[in-house]
C-alpha cells in the first residue's frame, strides 16, 4: 500500500535523505521517499496505517524533535 504523509521540520535535503533511508530501514516499510521541497513523505508497506504512521512517527522524532509527520 502507498501512504504520502506531509513531513515537516527537516532543514536540508540531506537530512531528508538520511530520514528516508532511515524510515526504509523499518520492518514492513518496502520503501521511503522525501521531496524536500514539496515537503511530502510518501512510503509503500505492509503495515497497517495506523502501525505505519507510529513507527514512521517515532523515526521522525529520533530522527529530531522538530521534525514532524502529518497526515
Amino acid at each position: 500500500m502507498k501512504i504520502k504523509y506531509n513531513i515537516i521540520g527537516l532543514d536540508c535535503p540531506n537530512c531528508a535523505a538520511k530520514l528516508a533511508s532511515q524510515m526504509g530501514a523499518i520492518d514492513g516499510i518496502e520503501s521511503a521517499k522525501i521531496n524536500f521541497l514539496t515537503e511530502k513523505l510518501t512510503v509503500e508497506t505492509t503495515l497497517d496505517e495506523a502501525v505505519a504512521y507510529d513507527a514512521l512517527s517515532k523515526a521522525a522524532r529520533a530522527f529530531s524533535k522538530d521534525v514532524k509527520i502529518e497526515k
